[in-house]
């Protein structure tokens, strides 16, 4: 089963349709625009695959043309970001990059910073307060179709349990709220579906393998896994291979599609994979911070959107060219 059924065809119906509209024809011109421009990225923690890879993608794009780049790094302390985000705005950039750890957190912020004329970009976790612009994965869709597909293999006519144990990384995550809404509106129409644990993690791989070990004591009968983030998903996926249910459990998992993700669909802890690749997601964010510094602007109460394309990655179609690499 592959699944390659988005391109990049919004990113060429918003951001380059407004490179067009600002009359962008000249690099020179840009240069002009965007030297001395300054951009300060807050994200949940750098060190991971995902963070690393965006601020790769867009020190390389400052770098190139003059823009001053600074991350500001939040190691997973949320008291910690909010703090730092709130420094950001003192010191007045042309944009913050957010990485929001849950939909509330910065809203307040967000909204202070664009009211005082700070373009904020958001970057895959979404907040309830809309910004400039937001680039990242499309969570409903990916919610939807990974209930669909559950439904496919554990439901009526499958000859399974139709239990479901879900792994979300963090309850009021902006992924995990949008993917559980939309995995439940798919469950409402199959009630042979049974959702029997929706337990979080924290993101922590050794305690979502603890949580899956426990549910699958519990219901030993269980169909499918639905982790929220591939790498604490690895976890689970490594509770059902040591409780001896590879064949039997299915380990569905989201993420940015990093070597270390393929390695283990290679090793069968898990078993579908819905990769948005946080390096092409890197330079959709280095385009969009390029474009909004030349004065793109969304439509008042909308956001400029770039969506991620998709790939699910599964044994059928696994190869090892559908993960890419952080270069050492």
């Amino acid at each position: 089963m592959t699944l390659l059924k988005k391109t990049s065809a919004l990113l060429g119906a918003t951001v380059m349709t407004a490179l067009v509209a600002l009359g962008a024809g000249s690099a020179a011109h840009a240069d002009d625009r965007l030297k001395g421009k300054r951009v300060i990225f807050v994200p949940i923690a750098m060190g991971i695959s995902l963070t690393e890879g965006w601020s790769r993608r867009m020190a390389e794009q400052a770098e190139l043309f003059g823009i001053e780049y600074e991350v500001r790094d939040a190691a997973f302390d949320m008291k910690a970001m909010s703090e730092l985000f709130a420094s950001a705005i003192n010191d007045k950039p042309d944009i913050i990059v957010a990485h929001n750890p849950t939909v509330q957190l910065l809203a307040r912020q967000i909204k202070k910073a664009e009211e005082s004329g700070i373009k904020v970009m958001q970057i895959n976790l979404s907040s309830v307060q809309n910004s400039t612009a937001f680039v990242g994965a499309d969570w409903n869709r990916i919610g939807r179709e990974i209930a669909e597909d559950i439904v496919k293999q554990c439901g009526e006519g499958s000859g399974k349990s139709g239990k479901v144990a879900i792994v979300p990384g963090q309850l009021t995550a902006a992924d995990s709220v949008l993917m559980n809404d939309a995995a439940f509106e798919v469950f409402k129409g199959h009630p042979e579906i049974e959702v029997v644990s929706n337990q979080a993690s924290d993101w922590e791989p050794e305690k979502a393998r603890q949580i899956t070990s426990t549910v699958l004591q519990q219901h030993p009968d269980l169909c499918a896994v639905f982790g929220h983030w591939g790498v604490h998903t690895i976890g689970a996926g490594n509770a059902v291979k040591d409780a001896g249910k590879q064949d039997d459990v299915l380990v569905y998992a989201t993420g940015g599609g990093n070597r270390l993700i393929c390695d283990n669909i290679e090793q069968g802890v898990i078993d579908r994979y819905w990769s948005y690749n946080a390096d092409g997601q890197g330079r959709d964010a280095a385009t969009m911070m390029r474009v909004i510094l030349q004065g793109a602007a969304p439509k008042e109460g909308e956001m400029l959107r770039v969506d991620s394309p998709l790939i699910v990655i599964t044994e059928e179609n696994y190869s090892p060219s559908l993960c890419w690499d952080m270069p050492s």
